[in-house]
């Protein structure tokens, strides 16, 4: 049995479009039983998202923990030198991901929005 269950709704209604999907039982082992908590102050220069003291990465959970409307976080890899997002968060806004080993995870973000990052292992 997963030590760690996620489960993720989403549901869209506007006029007479309507959708629902769902993702249940994403989940994480935790075999190395590591788990990596940071809160991240940002600004428009690339920070590294912390993975040390992880034996491997697993399944991250993301949160833009700013409240100003105008703060957005963008969450990529370091490729090449080269910072390549490949998300986007608004003030509030989640995003869970599994996390690939052997990458540089890195953060930028409206001057002083803030992120949250958990990190688990497995």
């Amino acid at each position: 049995m997963a030590d760690i269950s996620y489960n993720v709704a989403l549901s869209i209604s506007k006029g007479y479009l309507s959708s629902s999907i769902q993702a249940n039982g994403v989940t994480a082992s935790m075999a190395s039983a590591g788990l990596k908590s940071d809160t991240y102050t940002l600004s428009t220069n690339a920070i590294n998202i912390s993975t040390a003291n992880l034996a491997q990465v697993g399944i991250a959970f993301l949160r833009n923990i700013s409240t100003a409307t105008a703060a957005t976080v963008q969450i990529g890899i370091q490729e090449g030198g080269s910072f390549a997002a490949f998300a986007m968060l608004r003030a509030g806004e989640p995003a869970i991901t599994r996390l690939a080993s052997g990458r540089t995870y890195q953060a930028i973000g409206t001057a002083g929005s803030r992120l949250r990052v958990d990190i688990t292992e497995g």
